[in-house]
């Protein structure tokens, strides 16, 4: 079945790293998608550049707000998007061309409400391939029934795929739920996907890198761990994923958490050290960020 895959691509002065993102899914050898790109109020040359796109290419539809963020850039594009399946890209990130068709190839014959492909982390000069968690087998998907496994052993792991980018979802599991993005300048992703996985009754996963995640140092995340709050943001947003599962009742998933935290403490280290930042300094942003928070307790849990 040909369905529509609908594309989302929040973007804020993005004329440095739009296009190359923007070919990459316009060149998916599955044809039948619409991108739906969102400006979030860019005051640089991305609105001209995504007037061309949107003239030489019917698929892609543009929409503009003042700036608001990537959060309510996305849920607006959500409301408006006519997929059957749902897709989200980082406006500085890339596709592998077979992507979208291999997602959609697993996700059918697996009768998934969500496929998941691993991802490669691109840094200026070098590039970790499939670098989240995987098995041996790069030709067929993991099938995943019980999702609270699949969440387990890619999600609180230490080298988590939480990203809303590296999927393809049922579009309608996304509509007709109350989980939408959150305005977090951290996080966001990793929240909305895990809410979004309970209501899941099957996942498949595909092994193969086929999201390229550029590694920058003006990127939001290396921005955020160079003023030392990362763990401040990543304690917030622990904090409301695990009232949500406690006021949902989702029980199983609260005993994964203590994993989660650890994944959460390992990516303050991961990224503040890529921002530059010292030992030292790292271990007083996590004591203030931590300390008298869910994420300790549920980190004393684990570590003793």
């Amino acid at each position: 079945m040909d369905e529509l895959i609908s594309v989302i691509i929040p973007c804020y002065n993005s004329e440095k790293c739009i296009k190359k993102c923007l070919d990459s899914v316009l060149a998916q050898t599955y044809r039948n998608i619409e991108v739906i790109v969102v400006d979030d109020g860019s005051t640089d040359n991305t609105a001209a550049m995504l007037d061309e796109y949107a003239l030489a290419d019917r698929r892609v539809r543009l929409l503009s707000q003042p700036n608001a963020g990537a959060g309510a850039a996305i849920n607006k594009a959500i409301g408006l998007a006519r997929g059957e399946l749902m897709a989200f890209v980082d406006h500085d990130d890339w596709l592998e061309p077979s992507m979208y068709e291999r997602l959609h190839s697993a996700m059918a014959e697996a009768c998934a409400d969500m496929a998941v492909s691993n991802f490669n982390l691109v840094y200026e000069d070098s590039v970790k391939a499939r670098y989240s968690n995987t098995n041996s087998r790069d030709a067929s998907a993991d099938i995943y029934d019980d999702v609270y496994g699949y969440f387990a052993r890619y999600c609180a792991c230490p080298k988590p795929n939480n990203y809303t980018w590296s999927r393809l979802y049922k579009a309608d599991i996304i509509k007709n739920s109350d989980v939408r993005f959150e305005n977090l300048r951290l996080g966001a992703d990793t929240l909305f996907n895990f809410k979004l996985l309970p209501l899941m009754k099957r996942v498949a996963f595909i092994s193969d890198g086929l999201y390229n995640y550029a590694q920058h140092t003006e990127s939001i995340v290396h921005k955020a761990a160079a003023m030392s709050d990362i763990a401040v943001v990543y304690a917030d947003g622990f904090e409301a994923l695990a009232d949500y599962y406690a006021a949902e009742g989702f029980d199983e998933f609260l005993e994964v958490l203590p994993i989660h935290a650890f994944t959460r403490l390992r990516s303050v280290f991961f990224y503040s050290r890529l921002a530059g930042m010292s030992e030292e300094a790292i271990a007083e942003g996590v004591h203030k960020g931590f300390k008298g928070r869910k994420i300790y307790d549920y980190l004393t849990g684990v570590l003793g």
